[in-house]
């Protein structure tokens, strides 16, 4: 299912925002397409099954990139 099709407009321009937010918090290290989609995955998640609001989508952003930084902490 496409995200059109799921979501609003609102809640595409939100998540799209949070996602740029979030993004921006990450270390150049995993800046790459790998990282900012598990990012975007887990803001999808967030307003599939929790929150739609700009906050709380940014605030899983943050926290998926959290979880990725203890990731590489974790291997090194």
């Amino acid at each position: 299912m496409l995200l059109s099709e799921k979501f609003s407009e609102r809640t595409i321009s939100d998540m799209d925002v949070a996602l740029e937010r979030a993004c921006r918090l990450m270390p150049q290290a995993f800046e790459g397409h790998p990282a900012r989609k598990f990012v975007a995955e887990k803001i999808v998640e967030c307003a599939s099954k929790h929150t739609q609001t700009l906050g709380g989508l940014t605030e899983a952003g943050r926290r998926a990139v959290a979880e990725l930084a203890a990731e590489i902490v974790e291997t090194n």
